[in-house]
């Protein structure tokens, strides 16, 4: 097996070809996380730029990190995991083994099991950024924003020049409710990855906390033009022109996201909600239907097409 280093060294060498992946449509569930936890592309980009590096096949202990790699970068969480607890089982001690294992058990969504073995992970490698990246992330994406803050303050200690540290550094600043210190994290990431949609993202939700509508409508109307697959962004645009009393411009925004993003349950729930709220009772009937197809849990909107059909008012 390649020495603790080879693996981290990969990692680093990679981690700007691992910024491209987070255009790609997210593996996990859309309502596994929300949008006040962590912004999929920036978790997924994380999660894709941590490569172990291992990439042949030989039957060997590297094999099977090769194998675990493959499953990874193909979405496949669950198998991935076993293949990385084979690993373990052959040599505790594989670094590489439980970075793998972390990745795996954080995009499967068992973050509680996945910070486990990060640490375990930072215990072999205690100088480590890049475990230090996912621990921060992992910690954001369970909202323990305190936690995550330090993770990734100690992650751009090692390493000051990483983009995805930055946004994820601003993502949990934002959950502390340190929005200046978040924006300010933010726009160090754009100095090194100017087209970051993450960046503008969480810069752009910082700056409406802040006061700055016009910049934040910038900022997050760029995180679309950018990735227009970026649901969160288009559901924060709404938000804003909704909380300040523009409601037809919240639905132009929403309908705009619907056109990327056709089958977003949350964008349907979002139309038919400011439809309701406009007194469009027809159309919000027809927006719930078609976010009932797409999640026939939600029992919120099953209520309020009962309460549309019934005449009655929430």
């Amino acid at each position: 097996m390649p020495g603790l280093h080879t693996p981290l060294m990969r990692a680093a060498i990679l981690v700007c070809c691992g910024l491209l992946l987070l255009v790609i449509p997210s593996t996990l569930s859309e309502n596994s996380s929300s949008a006040e936890s962590i912004d999929k592309g920036l978790f997924n980009g994380v999660l894709s730029t941590l490569t172990t590096g291992y990439f042949g096949s030989d039957g060997t202990v590297d094999g099977l990190l090769a194998d675990g790699e493959r499953l990874l970068l193909n979405g496949s969480f669950s198998d991935a995991s076993r293949v990385f607890d084979q690993v373990l089982q052959v040599d505790p001690d594989s670094s590489a083994g439980w970075l793998g294992l972390a990745r795996a058990q954080s995009g499967s969504g068992d973050q509680e099991q996945a910070l486990e073995s990060v640490e375990e992970f930072l215990f072999r490698h205690p100088d480590a950024w890049q475990g230090y990246l996912l621990q921060g992330t992992i910690l954001t994406s369970l909202q323990k924003y305190e936690d995550a803050v330090v993770s990734y303050e100690k992650a751009l200690e090692q390493n000051s020049t990483d983009a995805l540290a930055w946004v994820g550094y601003g993502a949990a600043l934002y959950g502390n409710g340190m929005f200046q210190n978040a924006r300010h994290a933010c726009e160090k990431s754009l100095t090194l990855h100017p087209d970051l949609p993450s960046a503008h993202y969480w810069g752009g939700k910082s700056r409406f906390m802040l006061g700055d509508e016009s910049g934040a409508l910038t900022s997050l109307n760029q995180t679309v033009t950018l990735d227009p697959r970026f649901i969160e962004a288009y559901l924060a645009i709404s938000d804003i022109y909704d909380t300040t009393g523009r409601q037809e411009d919240a639905l132009l925004a929403i309908m705009a996201g619907l056109d990327a993003n056709p089958s977003s349950f949350l964008l349907w729930k979002e139309k038919g909600l400011l439809l309701e709220d406009l007194e469009r009772m027809p159309e919000a009937h027809e927006a719930y239907e078609q976010a009932l197809v797409l999640n026939p849990d939600d029992s919120d909107v099953r209520q309020r097409l009962t309460n549309i059909s019934d005449g009655s008012v929430l």
